[in-house]
């Protein structure tokens, strides 16, 4: 069994992936399996995959003979993995090759860290802007018990390394296709904490053909089963800053996203209004009900302490 469960999604990145799979084969610490799972590319992505298999066994590579959505490629990625600790790469991304051994050292003190880090920023040709993650992206250096900041939080998902273990039946939400990786983030964010590196380890890639541009509908399908989740999940657990933060990024973010990719789109119209109502009708209910549960308790309490003094 390897130690570390590298786990990479693969669609239509025919001229990125090979990159990609060479930086984790070029790791400093070796003692690692390379999940490959393609969501049935049509380019020469499976073709890229297969020639580097050939090279090195520790690649360990699937085909999806149809599209099933990035949620369920990388929840197929977990199932197939046998590490101790599993780690993300997109195959448009890029690792420094000491990447694991860094991130491994922290983990070894403590294994119940999610360990991420700081990514360079590069282009199309791998070329750095000149530019970290944590330059451009708020909220993108988080460090500790962050659950409450992780709703409106940009964490590098090609940095994010984990026990396995520590998932216990945590997965990607299959029903999303962009913010499946917030509400995974903030599953296991709710039960451990983040340990953040600030040298960037990890390179990310800006290019043309980054998923979520011009995709208005399912962005605010998302913001909106993101809402209802969040607002259900931790009914009991939501602060005012956390409220704070899941408005903010269901509410604002997705409407400023979409109409800057298109102003007069007519769901810019109506979701908006709907997730806004979903989430001051869920968050009424939550305080209704939390505040209720303190009513009783005191009440209780009252009683108690009038039995004991009678």
């Amino acid at each position: 069994m390897p130690v570390v469960s590298v786990l990479m999604t693969s669609y239509n990145h025919e001229i990125f992936i090979r990159e990609a799979i060479e930086s984790v084969l070029a790791q400093s610490f070796t003692d690692l399996e390379l999940v490959i799972v393609d969501d049935a590319s049509n380019d020469e992505s499976q073709k890229i995959i297969t020639e580097l298999n050939k090279k090195d066994e520790r690649i360990k590579s699937i085909f999806h003979q149809r599209n099933m959505g990035i949620a369920k490629t990388i929840n197929d990625c977990i199932e197939n993995s046998s590490g101790k600790y599993v780690a993300f790469i997109a195959s448009d991304d890029l690792w420094t090759e000491d990447k694991l051994a860094k991130q491994l050292r922290i983990l070894e003190k403590n294994e119940n860290l999610i360990v991420w880090c700081n990514a360079a920023i590069i282009d199309a040709k791998s070329v750095p802007t000149g530019y970290n993650s944590s330059e451009i992206y708020e909220n993108s250096d988080l460090n500790g018990y962050v659950f409450e900041d992780l709703p409106s939080a940009w964490l590098c998902g090609s940095s994010i390394m984990f026990k396995k273990d520590n998932l216990n039946g945590i997965r990607f939400n299959e029903r999303m296709k962009y913010l499946n990786d917030t509400q995974f983030y903030i599953d296991i964010g709710f039960k451990y904490g983040y340990y953040y590196i600030e040298k960037p380890l990890a390179k990310y890639r800006l290019h043309s053909n980054n998923t979520s541009s011009g995709d208005i509908k399912n962005w605010y399908h998302d913001s909106l089963l993101l809402c209802i989740y969040f607002l259900h999940e931790y009914a009991d657990e939501i602060s005012y800053k956390a409220l704070k933060n899941i408005f903010y990024k269901t509410c604002v973010i997705s409407f400023i996203f979409c109409i800057k990719v298109d102003l007069w789109n007519k769901f810019n119209l109506a979701y908006p209004i709907i997730i806004a109502s979903a989430f001051v009708t869920l968050t009424i209910k939550n305080i209704s009900y939390k505040t209720i549960k303190h009513i009783i308790f005191k009440v209780k309490s009252i009683n108690i302490l009038d039995k004991l003094h009678g």
